[in-house]
C-alpha cells in the first residue's frame, strides 16, 4: 500500500511532473473543489488496483496553520467527517470541533460547519476549549471538554510553588553517604514548583517538581486527607526510593516502600517491591542475562535469558547457581550461536560465556532466519507435519486454497520457530511462515494432547486479516475440528462481518457490525443477525445504553438517580432481561475515585426492593487495601439481608486475617465470603508475596511456578487442584481430584477438552457444544460480563447478574464457566476464584492473592487491590494491569473519539515540517518515478515554509522543542534511575529505552531521508507513540513492515534554498 499526497505548490519543479499524466487512480483536482485554501491531499490506496482508498484534505490558514481536517467518504454512508480547530491570537489551539457527518462534500472545505456541529450533537458547546495562561510557555490553566454540563465543570490546572502550608508543603528526603534513606526537615518555601489539577468532579492532584524537572511529590487529596506518593532520587538521578501512602503512616521500607540499587554503570542491580526482591546480572554489552527473585534466591535459581549474535532473545529458562552471589558476567560478552543438531541442552545453540551454573533446563527456545532447526528432530511425521504446506487444507475450501497459498518469504530477521517446554518435561514445537511482507500466512505446531494445532492466514491489501483457516489434529494427524473464519471490511476498513464455517457445514454469521455516521459502533448483530445488540453514546463518546431482546443496560454519569459525576465515574447503572425488571445500582466514590457504596434498587428510580444486593466498601488504608466489606444478598427463598460484614487486617499489603460479623448466610449456595476460621492468622504468603495458605477456604498449601502461577492447589479434605502451563503462562490443563473423582479439563487452543473427550470450541462470541453442534452466544454488558447465554434457537441458557467486584447473584442454573469480564470461574472446592491469566482473582474480598506484576505503574495502590477499587469503570484484560473499560469502537482510520479529558498539545515541530519537507521528499521521488505524476499546484509550499521561520512559528517551535527536551529529561532521568535492560520498562512499567536527553537527533525531519511502507496511516497514532523521544509519525514509520527507502538529495537542495530565499 502507498499514500499519495497531492500537494497545492508554486515551483518550477512543476513542469518535471507534467510530463505524463497516466496516473493509477483519480486525482482530485484543486479547481474542482473551489477553494482559495492551501491543502494537503492524502490517498490511501486499499486495493493493488486503486479502484478504492482512503481520502484525507487538511486545509491550512494563511500561515500555514491546519485549520481543518476532511476524512472524505468515511462514513458508513461514504460522507465525509470533518473535523475544526480554531486558534488564538497567540496562535495556539483555542477550541477543537468534534467531527461533523457532511453527506456530498466530496472532500470540500466547510467554511461555517459551527451551527450544523451544534445541530447535529444537539448540544451548544460541541467543541473543546483550552486556555492559557499569558506567560511565554503558554501553560494550559482551563481544559474544558465538549457538551454544556462540561462547559460548567473544566478541569482546571494552577501553577504555584511549594509553602509551609498543609497543601503545599512537602517532605525533604535524602539518601546519605552510606546510601540509605533519611529525612531532612521540608524543602524551603518557593524550591519546588506545583502544578494543581483539578478534575470536573473538583478533585485535586498536586505535582512537585524539582529544579531539574523531576517529580518528588505526587499528593492526592479525599477532602483534607493527603495521599503522598514521595520519589527519592540520588545524586545521578537515580530513582532509589518510591515511598507509598502508607509510608506515611507506617515508616516500614520492607512493608510499603519501593526500593532500586545500582551498579557503576548506572544498571538496576536489585529491586525491592514492597514484600519481594529481584535482582539482576548484566552482560559486557549491558544486557539483562539473568533475574532472580526472594523465593529463587532460597534455591540457588535464576532465570537466564540468552540473546544471539544479533541481540534476539533466542533461550530462555532457569539454572542452578553454585553461589548466592549474583554471575559476574560484567566483563563477558553472553551469546548464543546457531549449531546445527544437539548444542546446549540440547537446544541447536551453543552458549558462550554462561558462568556460574551448576546446572540449566530452557524453558523457551527461540529459531530465526531460516528454517534448519526443523532437521534437530529426529521424528519424520513431527517434522513433517511443521512444514510448510496445503497437504492439509480442507478440501471444502479449495476455492479459498490461492487466497492463502501466496508466496513465502526467506525469514531472514525474522522468527521463524520455537520449542516451548513444559514442567511435565515434554515440549511443544512451533514453525512460523510469512509472505513478502512479512505477515504470518501459516503456524503449525504440535499441542500438549500430542496432536497438532494449524493456522493459515490470508490478508488484504492493506495488511488486515481476511481469512484465518483453524486445523486442530489428534496425535495420528485426523482432523478433530476444522473452522473457517472470513473477516469483511466497509468503505472504511471497519470490521463488518465475521463469516464462520466449522468443518464444513453451513456458514454462520458469527456478528455482524453497524457503525453510525461518526463511525461509533451502532449495534452487533450476532446469530446470523436475528439477535442485535445495539449501542448509544452522549457528546463525549461514553457508552450510555446497550439495549436487545434479552439484556438492556443504561449507564448514567451527569444524570440518572444517582449524585452527578462528570469525570467519568458512572453515577448509577441499570439493567434488565426479557425475564426480569429493571434492577441498577447507585454509586458514590471517594476523592481518589475508589467506590464506596453501590447501592443495590429496582425499578426506574431504584428506589424500590432497596438494599438487596448492596456492597459497600467502609474503609480503605492509604495504599487502597480493603478494610472493611459489607455485601447484602439473599438469605431466604423470599428474605434479603447483610451476608457479609467483613473487618480486614494486614500485615503491610498482604492480608491477615478476615472477621466476618455478619449472621446470615447466602441462600442455597450462593455467592458470598466463606468464613471456615477464626484465627489471628488466616492468610500467609511466601517470600515473594504470592498466597501460600487459605484457612477461610480450608487450603493448606499452594505452590507456584516460575511465572508465579499457581501449579497445586492443597484443600485441607485431601482434594486438590493441579494446573499445567505453557512458559508464557497459558493454562493448559487443570486437574481437579476429589475424594469421590477426578476431573481433568485440558485447554487446546480454542478447544476445551473434559476427561480427554472434546467438549467446547470457544469462537469469537461465545462457544459450540461439541456434541451437539449447536452455537451459544455471550450477551455482554459494559465490561464484557457475559449477562445472558443464548443459544443458536434464541433459547436462553444462562442469565447473570453481578455485584461490582464480580460475585455472581443467585440466578439461572450455570452451564459454563466463562462470567465476571468473561473470565473463567472455578466453583469447584469452594475455590471461588476467578483465572485472568496472569493472576487469580478473589471476589469475595476484592483482591488478588499474588501481586501485581505491573505494581511499578501505579506506586501510590496496593499491589492486590483489584482496578484500583474502582470495578465499575475498569477492568483487567489479563490480570496484570487496571485499564479504564474500553468503548467499543470500530477501527477508526481517521477520527478517534476522545474518550477521557486530555491535554489539547499544540502541533511539535515535527508536525509543521512534515508537510513540507517529508511529503516534498516523497514528491522528489515521485519526480524520478515511471510512469510520472502530474498535480494541479498552487501556494501551499510557500505559505508552509514561510510559517517554518516567521517570528510567531519560530516561538511557537522553541516552546515545543523547550517542552520537548524538558519531557526527554523527566524520561531520561525516570530511565536511567531504572535500566530498561531489566525488563524493558520504566519503574511504572512503560516502555523506556535508554536515552540521552539532550540527543536531539530525533527532533525534527527537514532534509532526511523519507520512508514509505506498507502501514496505513491513521491519526489515531499521535495518541499512542511508545517512545517519548518520537512522534507519532516517526514511531509508526520505523515499524512498517517491508519499507523502502528512498534519496531526498536533490529536493533537499530545493527546500533548503527556499528556506534562505524567505529568510532574505
Amino acid at each position: 500500500m502507498k499514500n499519495i499526497f497531492a500537494l497545492m505548490l508554486l515551483l518550477p519543479i512543476c513542469s518535471a511532473l507534467s510530463g505524463n499524466e497516466n496516473l493509477p487512480f483519480t486525482t482530485t483536482n484543486a479547481d474542482s473543489l473551489n477553494v482559495n485554501r492551501s491543502f494537503v491531499h492524502t490517498q490511501t490506496m486499499l486495493s493493488p488496483n486503486a479502484d478504492s482508498m482512503l481520502q484525507e484534505f487538511q486545509y491550512f490558514d494563511g500561515l500555514g496553520k491546519p485549520i481543518q481536517t476532511v476524512s472524505q467518504g468515511i462514513s458508513p454512508t461514504k460522507g465525509d467527517l470533518i473535523s475544526t480547530s480554531a486558534y488564538d491570537s497567540m496562535g495556539r489551539i483555542s477550541k477543537k470541533w468534534l467531527p461533523l457527518h457532511a453527506q456530498g462534500n466530496n472532500g470540500a472545505f466547510l467554511s461555517d460547519p459551527f451551527n450544523s456541529t451544534v445541530k447535529q450533537y444537539a448540544d451548544n458547546v460541541p467543541y473543546q476549549y483550552t486556555e492559557y495562561d499569558h506567560f511565554p510557555e503558554s501553560r494550559i490553566i482551563l481544559q474544558q471538554d465538549v457538551g454544556e454540563a462540561w462547559k460548567r465543570n473544566p478541569v482546571h490546572t494552577q501553577y504555584l510553588a511549594n509553602d509551609t502550608t498543609s497543601a503545599l508543603n512537602c517532605i525533604r528526603y535524602q539518601i546519605n553517604d552510606e546510601g540509605t534513606l533519611s529525612e531532612e526537615s521540608v524543602y524551603d518555601p518557593g524550591e519546588l514548583r506545583v502544578i494543581q489539577t483539578t478534575d470536573e468532579d473538583g478533585k485535586s492532584l498536586y505535582t512537585f517538581i524539582d529544579k531539574e524537572d523531576r517529580t518528588i511529590l505526587n499528593r492526592e487529596m479525599d477532602g483534607s486527607k493527603q495521599y503522598d506518593t514521595y520519589y527519592v532520587y540520588d545524586i545521578k538521578g537515580n530513582l532509589c526510593y518510591v515511598l507509598p501512602p502508607m509510608y506515611q503512616e507506617s515508616h516500614d521500607l520492607s512493608l510499603y516502600a519501593y526500593q532500586y540499587s545500582y551498579d557503576n554503570r548506572n544498571h538496576c542491580i536489585m529491586k525491592k517491591k514492597p514484600g519481594d526482591t529481584n535482582r539482576y546480572a548484566y552482560d559486557k554489552a549491558d544486557r539483562l542475562i539473568f533475574l532472580q527473585n526472594r523465593l529463587q534466591q532460597r534455591q540457588f535459581e535464576w532465570i537466564f535469558s540468552v540473546p544471539d549474535q544479533k541481540g534476539r532473545e533466542v533461550i530462555k529458562g532457569i539454572g542452578i547457581s553454585s553461589s548466592l552471589n549474583a554471575p559476574a558476567i560484567s566483563n563477558v560478552l553472553v551469546y548464543a550461536e546457531r549449531h546445527q543438531g544437539g548444542g546446549a541442552m540440547d537446544t541447536g545453540y551453543i552458549i558462550h560465556d554462561l558462568l556460574g551454573m551448576v546446572s540449566t533446563n530452557p524453558k523457551e527456545v527461540n529459531y530465526y532466519d531460516d528454517y534448519s532447526f526443523l532437521a534437530d528432530f529426529e521424528s519424520q511425521p513431527t517434522r513433517l507435519s511443521l512444514e510448510y504446506s496445503f497437504k492439509d487444507f480442507p478440501s471444502w475450501l479449495k476455492n479459498k486454497e490461492k487466497e492463502f497459498s501466496v508466496p513465502t518469504l526467506n525469514p531472514v530477521g525474522l522468527q521463524s520457530g520455537k520449542r516451548s517446554y513444559l514442567d511435565n518435561n515434554n515440549y511443544l514445537l512451533t514453525a512460523l511462515y510469512y509472505d513478502k511482507k512479512g505477515r504470518i500466512i501459516q503456524q503449525r505446531g504440535t499441542n500438549h494432547l500430542g496432536g497438532y494445532n494449524i493456522d493459515f492466514y490470508s490478508y488484504t491489501f492493506t495488511g488486515l486479516t481476511k481469512g484465518h483457516v483453524h486445523l486442530h489434529l489428534d496425535s495420528d494427524k485426523n482432523t478433530v475440528i476444522t473452522e473457517y473464519y472470513d473477516y469483511v471490511y466497509d468503505n472504511g476498513e471497519r470490521l463488518k462481518q465475521v463469516i464462520y464455517r466449522l468443518n464444513g457445514e453451513q456458514d454462520t454469521i458469527l456478528s455482524e457490525n453497524e457503525y453510525d455516521n461518526l463511525c461509533r459502533l451502532k449495534s452487533v448483530k450476532l446469530n446470523n443477525g436475528t439477535t442485535a445488540l445495539t449501542y448509544d453514546y452522549n457528546i463525549r463518546n461514553w457508552m450510555i445504553s446497550i439495549d436487545s431482546p434479552f439484556f438492556k443496560q443504561k449507564l448514567h454519569y451527569t444524570d440518572g438517580a444517582g449524585t452527578p459525576c462528570y469525570n467519568g465515574n458512572v453515577s448509577s447503572m441499570t439493567w434488565q432481561t426479557a425475564s426480569s425488571g429493571i434492577s441498577g445500582y447507585k454509586f458514590s466514590y471517594d476523592g481518589l475515585n475508589r467506590m464506596k457504596d453501590a447501592i443495590y434498587g429496582e425499578g426506574n428510580n431504584l428506589s424500590m426492593n432497596l438494599n438487596r444486593f448492596n456492597e459497600q466498601i467502609t474503609g480503605y488504608d492509604k495504599n487502597g487495601n480493603i478494610l472493611g466489606l459489607k455485601r447484602f444478598g439473599q438469605t431466604s427463598q423470599n428474605d434479603y439481608g447483610l451476608i457479609d460484614d467483613l473487618s480486614l487486617s494486614y500485615n503491610g499489603n498482604r492480608l491477615l486475617s478476615v472477621k466476618d460479623n455478619a449472621a446470615n448466610s447466602a441462600y442455597a449456595g450462593s455467592f458470598e465470603f466463606s468464613n471456615g476460621a477464626d484465627k489471628s492468622v488466616e492468610y500467609s504468603y511466601d517470600i515473594s508475596g504470592n498466597l501460600k495458605r487459605d484457612l477461610n477456604k480450608k487450603i493448606t498449601d499452594i505452590q507456584y511456578n516460575y511465572l508465579n502461577l499457581p501449579s497445586l492447589i492443597k484443600f485441607e479434605n485431601g482434594s486438590n487442584i493441579s494446573y499445567l502451563y505453557s512458559p508464557e503462562g497459558a493454562k493448559l490443563r487443570t486437574t481437579h481430584v476429589t475424594d469421590k473423582d477426578t476431573l481433568i479439563t485440558d485447554y487446546c487452543g480454542n478447544v476445551i477438552y473434559e476427561n480427554g473427550i472434546p467438549v467446547k470450541l470457544l469462537t469469537e462470541v461465545g462457544y459450540v457444544t461439541l456434541a451437539d453442534a449447536v452455537h451459544h452466544y455471550f450477551l455482554q454488558d459494559h465490561q464484557g460480563n457475559n449477562r445472558v447465554v443464548i443459544d443458536e434457537n434464541n433459547n436462553v441458557d444462562e442469565v447473570n447478574h453481578y455485584y461490582p467486584f464480580g460475585g455472581v447473584f443467585a440466578s439461572t442454573s450455570s452451564v459454563q464457566p466463562f462470567k465476571y469480564n468473561s473470565k473463567e470461574l472455578d466453583r469447584k472446592n469452594g475455590l471461588d476464584w476467578y483465572d485472568y491469566g496472569a493472576r487469580m482473582y478473589d471476589a469475595a474480598l476484592g483482591r488478588w492473592h499474588v501481586a501485581d506484576p505491573s505494581s511499578e505503574k501505579n506506586y501510590s495502590n496496593t499491589p492486590y487491590g483489584y482496578c484500583f477499587n474502582n470495578p465499575v469503570t475498569h477492568i483487567d484484560p489479563d490480570g496484570k494491569q487496571g485499564v479504564a473499560i474500553p468503548t467499543p469502537y470500530g477501527p477508526l482510520p481517521f477520527y478517534y473519539p476522545l474518550t477521557r479529558t486530555q491535554s489539547y498539545n499544540l502541533p511539535s515541530d515535527q508536525q509543521i515540517m512534515r508537510h513540507t519537507s517529508d511529503k516534498f521528499a516523497e514528491l522528489g521521488q515521485m519526480i524520478t518515478d515511471a510512469p510520472k505524476m502530474s498535480y494541479t499546484f498552487g501556494s501551499l509550499l510557500y505559505y508552509q515554509v514561510k510559517s517554518a521561520v516567521s517570528p510567531e512559528y519560530n516561538h511557537q517551535r522553541k516552546r515545543d522543542r523547550k517542552a520537548k527536551e524538558n519531557l526527554d529529561k523527566n524520561q531520561a532521568n525516570v530511565a536511567n534511575s531504572i535500566d530498561t535492560n531489566v525488563s524493558g520498562m520504566m519503574p511504572n512499567g512503560d516502555p523506556a529505552p535508554k536515552r540521552d536527553p539532550n540527543d536531539k537527533s530525533k527532533i525534527g525531519k527537514a532534509g532526511k531521508k523519507v520512508l514509505i511502507g506498507s502501514g496505513i496511516a491513521r491519526t489515531a497514532l499521535e495518541l499512542t507513540t511508545p517512545d517519548p523521544t518520537q512522534d507519532a509519525y516517526d514511531a509508526h514509520t520505523n515499524q512498517v513492515v517491508g519499507k523502502e527507502e528512498y534519496s531526498t538529495n536533490y529536493i533537499r537542495d530545493i527546500f533548503e534554498w527556499i528556506i534562505e530565499q524567505l529568510k532574505d
